[in-house]
C-alpha cells in the first residue's frame, strides 16, 4: 500500500514538472529574445522508486563528461555526478528554486544552462530575484559567456543574469563580452548571438554600460556591415539609442563607406545606414561617398548608392552628383550600371548637366542605338524640359532614318514620331 502511494506521489510530481517545462517561456514580446521549441519528453526526469521521495530527481545533462571551453578559452573537462536534490514541489509553497540552487555546485550551472530543461529551471530561479540565489548562478556561469551567449538556451539565462544581477557582476558579464572587442563582433556575426547582443542593447540602452558596447562595435563596423546578422545588430544601436550614443558608429562609417558601396551586402546595409542617421554627420557621409561619384557609378553596386543618394533629392548632392558626371554621361550610358545613374540624373532637378553632355560629345545617335543607351536616350526626351528637348530633337533628326531599321534605336524612333509636333 505504502509503495502504491510513493508511486502515485512520483507520477504526480512528473506531470508537474513536465507541465512546469513544457510552457511557454517568452512572457516579454520580444521576437528577438530567443526561446527553444524543445519540450520534455519522458526521458528528460529519471525516477526510481527505490531512493528516498526526497531525492528521485536529477539532471540527465549533469552526468555528460563533454568539456567546454570557458571564457579564458581553457578546456574544463570534469565529471559531473547526478544531482539528489529535495522535492522541487510543494503544494503549500509551490517551486522553491533557492534551496536547490544552493545544493548545486558551480560548475554544474553551464550544464543547465546549456540544456532547455535546466535553462528553463535556472531562469526561474532568477526571477525570483533572491540575491543568494543570483550570487550563485553567477558565479558557475561569468565563465561562460562566450558559451552562453551564442547558445540557444543559453543566451536567454545569460539574459535573464543581466537583468537581475548587480553592477559589479553586470561590469564583469561586459568586460567578458568587449575585451577585447573582436569577441563582441564575432559574436554579432552569429546568428543567435546576433539576436542576443540586439536584445543586450535595448536592454542597456538607459545605462552606462551602452558606450563601451557601442564603442566595440564599432572597430568591427565594416565586418557588421557586410554580414547579415552584424548588419542587424548596427541597425538595433540607430533604432534604439539616440545621435550622442551612436557618435562613434556615425563616425566609424566614414572611412569603409566607398568599399562598403562596392559590396554586395554592404551596399544594401549602407543605403539603410544613410536613411537611419541625420545632421552633420550624415552630410559628412554623403560628402565622402559622394566624392566618388565616378568610381562608384561605373560599379555593379555602388551605381546603387549614388542612386539612393539622387532618390534623396537632397539638392546640393544631387547637384554635385550630375556636376561631378560631366565628360562621363557618355561612357556611363553604354554601360548596364552606369545607365542607371544617367536616368537618374535626367530625372533630377539638374539634368541639365546630362542633356548638355550628351548632345556636345556628338555621340548621341551612337548612344541610342546602343542596347543600354537607348533607354538613357528615351528618359532624356520624356523629362526634359521644351528648351532641352529641342537641344536633343536637333542632334537626333539627322539619324532618325537609321533609327527606324535599328534594333535598339527603333524605340526612340517611335517615342519621336509618337511626340507631339514641337
Amino acid at each position: 500500500m505504502e509503495e502504491d502511494s510513493t508511486n502515485y506521489a512520483n507520477a504526480e510530481f512528473l506531470a508537474r514538472f513536465k507541465e512546469l517545462f513544457n510552457r511557454t517561456e517568452d512572457q516579454s514580446g520580444d521576437q528577438d529574445y530567443v526561446s527553444s521549441s524543445q519540450t520534455l519528453d519522458d526521458q528528460s526526469v529519471r525516477f526510481s522508486t527505490s531512493l528516498n521521495p526526497n531525492t528521485i530527481w536529477a539532471w540527465p545533462v549533469l552526468r555528460n563528461e563533454e568539456s567546454l571551453t570557458g571564457t579564458n578559452g581553457q578546456q574544463n573537462g570534469t565529471s559531473y555526478p547526478a544531482l539528489s536534490l529535495p522535492d522541487p514541489y510543494s503544494q503549500e509553497t509551490g517551486m522553491d528554486y533557492s534551496v536547490q540552487i544552493k545544493l548545486m555546485k558551480h560548475n554544474q550551472m553551464i550544464r543547465m544552462a546549456l540544456e532547455f530543461s535546466g535553462s528553463c529551471f535556472l531562469r526561474n530561479a532568477l526571477a525570483e530575484n533572491n540575491t543568494e540565489s543570483t550570487n550563485i548562478i553567477f558565479d558557475g556561469l561569468i565563465g561562460y559567456v562566450l558559451n552562453l551567449v551564442v547558445h540557444p538556451s543559453g543566451c536567454n539565462v545569460l539574459l535573464s543574469l543581466t537583468q537581475v544581477c548587480n553592477v559589479d557582476q553586470l561590469s564583469q558579464i561586459i568586460r567578458n563580452l568587449i575585451l577585447p572587442p573582436s569577441r563582441i563582433i564575432q559574436v554579432s556575426l552569429n546568428v543567435t548571438g546576433s539576436k542576443t547582443i540586439r536584445r543586450l542593447i535595448q536592454l542597456l540602452k538607459r545605462s552606462c554600460f551602452i558606450d563601451p558596447v557601442v564603442t566595440a562595435l564599432a572597430t568591427g563596423f565594416s565586418d557588421l556591415m557586410q554580414d547579415q546578422h552584424g548588419a542587424l545588430v548596427i541597425h538595433r544601436c540607430l533604432a534604439q539609442l539616440n545621435s550622442q550614443q551612436n557618435e562613434v558608429l556615425y563616425k566609424a562609417a566614414l572611412r569603409p563607406c566607398v568599399a562598403l558601396a562596392t559590396h554586395m551586402r554592404g551596399c544594401i546595409e549602407l543605403n539603410s545606414f544613410i536613411n537611419s542617421i541625420s545632421g552633420p554627420y550624415r552630410d559628412h557621409l554623403l560628402h565622402t561617398i559622394t566624392d566618388n561619384t565616378v568610381f562608384l557609378s561605373q560599379d555593379p553596386r555602388g551605381n546603387f548608392v549614388i542612386q539612393h543618394i539622387l532618390d534623396l533629392q537632397h539638392p546640393v548632392f544631387t547637384k554635385k552628383i550630375c556636376s561631378r558626371l560631366q565628360g562621363y554621361y557618355v561612357r556611363l550610358s553604354f554601360q548596364k550600371s552606369g545607365s542607371h545613374v544617367v536616368e537618374k540624373c535626367l530625372n533630377s532637378s539638374d539634368k541639365g548637366f546630362a542633356v548638355v553632355d550628351l548632345v556636345d560629345s556628338k555621340r548621341l545617335a551612337q548612344v541610342a542605338h546602343d542596347q543600354f543607351g537607348n533607354y538613357v536616350i528615351q528618359t532624356a526626351l520624356k523629362d526634359s524640359d521644351r528648351l532641352l528637348y529641342g537641344y536633343l530633337r536637333k542632334a537626333l533628326d539627322p539619324h532618325l532614318e537609321i533609327l527606324a531599321s535599328h534594333l535598339h534605336g527603333k524605340n526612340v524612333f517611335k517615342l519621336i514620331k509618337d511626340a507631339p509636333p514641337m
